[in-house]
């Protein structure tokens, strides 16, 4: 019996059993990855405090250091990533480490000016673009695919952890000492924690490995294939659902909610609490069921109805309930996410083309839709406006990924 994609499947070896704490592993470094790029997000209320800046300026600014991190990360993603599937999806990830450590810890000491700033959001996008693809292309030599919703969900839900419990640990770093020492410590938890966690644990020579020295291919290849066309554009929506709630949130509750930033840590966390119980839920319904794309449609379409409702609640409360469902089913698609690539292409192509993917995905879906977001409150004064662009992405979404599990059964 073979694979759609017309291989043969390859038992496990007997060291299978010791492949979890792989993607354990990489969920450790996810967790600090996310807590780098997230930190921003918390910092910008104080920033811009410190600075005076006015509602249009926050808008102007704010857009422009959250969607500049996409901008490398996207480049990154799609420029970088062959070389480090050639290089070693785990000796790249530890280089990663390092780069977006250092990087994140630079914004203390050199972050005086917007243009500082942005400048080191760049740098933190290019050291950090090749983790993710490195880590699905890890995944797909060492996991089946019958297995891969679950082993995907455990290293995706890194970055769930960091935004439930990044607040609580970035908040009041902020608020004791400063924004510049939340970036230190942020930086020395990369270069002390995760590096060695790589080093240890991880591994990338697993049975469903590629053979060494054999043909590469281009990812530009992917290209050709229809299925992967509407990955992409999947991704894209997505990616204005994710990162326009994510990054925008903090603002969005202080500006518009008018809630204290003492109080934000519980704010901004809690609807990721019930996304931290989705993670599970849809890799197992994943795995058990193979209708991942159909579940990611669903939850796609029930996350940009949820946002709609968020934005015009009577209360605090409706507010970050309608948001914390939104993230619920918008989880149905993180859990798949890289899947949808594993599943189109071998596992030879799966680290250049994933790569390729994510830039492409995150620059026109992260940096973009972070930008849009940004620049329609800019233009009306209003953030709940701001979140109309989510709504429409997640509806849109719902179509695409429709059509998508239509053509792969999956």
């Amino acid at each position: 019996m073979t694979t759609p994609n017309g291989l043969t499947p390859v038992a496990p070896t007997p060291l299978a059993p010791h492949r979890w704490r792989i993607p354990l592993a990489l969920l450790v470094t996810t967790f600090i990855n996310w807590l780098d790029r997230s930190g921003m997000s918390l910092a910008l209320p104080k920033i811009a405090q410190e600075r005076g800046w006015t509602t249009a300026e926050i808008g102007a600014n704010g857009g422009k250091l959250i969607a500049i991190f996409f901008v490398g990360y996207g480049l990154s993603n799609m420029l970088l990533s062959p070389i480090a599937e050639r290089f070693g999806p785990r000796r790249s990830i530890a280089v990663a480490i390092g780069a977006f450590s250092i990087c994140t810890a630079l914004n203390a000491p050199l972050g005086s000016t917007v243009a500082a700033l942005a400048t080191l959001r760049l740098l933190l996008g290019i050291g950090e673009g090749i983790h993710f693809p490195m880590s699905s292309a890890i995944v797909s030599r060492w996991f089946p695919a019958n297995e891969r919703s679950r082993a995907t969900g455990i290293w995706i839900f890194g970055p769930q952890m960091a935004v439930i419990l990044g607040p609580f640990i970035m908040v009041p770093l902020i608020t004791h000492f400063g924004w510049q020492a939340l970036f230190l410590a942020l930086g020395a938890a990369g270069l002390l924690i995760a590096l060695p966690v790589v080093v240890k644990f991880v591994r990338d020579d697993g049975p469903l490995a590629p053979l060494p020295g054999g043909p590469s291919s281009s990812a530009l290849g992917a290209f050709r294939l229809p299925n992967y066309w509407l990955a992409l554009v999947g991704g894209v929506l997505s990616n204005v659902i994710l990162y326009g709630v994510l990054t925008w949130l903090p603002t969005y509750l202080s500006e518009a909610r008018h809630v204290p930033f003492a109080d934000l840590a519980g704010s901004t966390s809690k609807p990721y609490w019930l996304g931290a119980l989705a993670i599970p839920i849809w890799a197992v319904v994943g795995d058990a069921t193979s209708k991942r794309a159909w579940f990611a449609s669903i939850g796609c379409g029930a996350a940009g109805i949820a946002i709609y409702l968020a934005a015009h609640a009577s209360s605090l409360t409706a507010t970050v309930a309608f948001i914390s469902i939104s993230v619920f089913f918008q989880n149905a698609y993180q859990t798949s996410e890289f899947t949808f690539v594993q599943r189109i292409l071998p596992p030879d192509r799966v680290g250049a083309a994933t790569g390729l993917y994510n830039g492409l995905a995150v620059i026109i879906g992260g940096a973009g839709g972070t930008w849009l977001v940004g620049k329609v409150v800019e233009l009306t004064g209003s953030y709940d406006a701001g979140l109309g662009v989510v709504v429409f992405a997640g509806l849109a979404n719902m179509l695409v990924l429709a059509i998508l599990a239509r053509r792969i059964r999956y």
